[in-house]
């Protein structure tokens, strides 16, 4: 989808709106099916949880879905059991914008995949009952699943004219710093999906750089 395509997706509050989802946005979701929106692959290796329905009501990332990468049909559900949909051996596993929830779920619920990325979180959650277990911080999820596996990566996209972020970016100072590489772009943030080569930083993380991207790097003296 081009950025002139998504000239109109603004919603009320605009295209920087922070796109947050309660835990029962599940029952109250417009019903979508692969057949209304497109999914691609349902067995592809990389699965993007989508965000809110903007743009039209199907969603801005829609039009990134293909034959490598799934995002199921749940624009504006990421809580229930958002988080198992997709295959079972990912690769990369990511959430955009309220998919950020069903990503989070997964890597703490299933703790599976071998790169995460978080597309422009939009919203500043703080301590938040992802689980089920008490609140926790989106960013010490994060962390667990890195620490759990020093092969892993995350990777965090965020719009400079967005929210949410930082927090996640700080993990780039502790010590799986190494694992953490941060890119900024200037779109608004229903503008992020359209960024070109986006699509790249979702299916090839660790080689996807658009010239504002760094790794983070664990200092001699770091501690846990």
């Amino acid at each position: 989808m081009g950025l002139a395509g998504l000239a109109g997706c603004a919603t009320a509050g605009g295209l920087d709106e922070p796109q947050d989802a309660d835990p029962e946005a599940g029952a109250t979701a417009a019903n979508q099916s692969c057949a209304k929106v497109r999914c691609g692959n349902p067995a592809a290796p990389n699965v993007l949880f989508p965000g809110n329905p903007a743009c039209n009501g199907g969603g801005c990332e829609r039009g990134l879905a293909g034959d490598d990468l799934y995002i199921p049909p749940r624009n504006g559900a990421p809580w229930q059991d958002t988080y198992e949909l997709g295959t079972r051996s990912p690769d990369t596993l990511s959430g955009y914008s309220s998919g950020r929830i069903a990503l989070l779920r997964r890597l703490a619920l299933i703790g599976d995949g071998a790169h995460a990325v978080l597309l422009d979180p939009s919203y500043p959650d703080g301590l938040r009952d992802f689980t089920g277990r008490g609140p926790e911080r989106g960013e010490d999820i994060v962390k667990a699943w890195l620490v759990a596996d020093p092969a892993r990566t995350f990777l965090l996209v965020y719009s400079t004219r967005s929210v949410g972020w930082s927090g996640y970016a700080a993990l780039q100072t502790g010590e799986v710093a190494a694992q953490v590489k941060v890119c900024a772009v200037d779109a608004s943030h229903l503008q992020v999906p359209a960024v070109p080569h986006v699509h790249d930083a979702l299916v090839d993380p660790d080689a996807w750089d658009n010239g504002r991207c760094r790794w983070g790097a664990v200092a001699d003296d770091a501690s846990p």
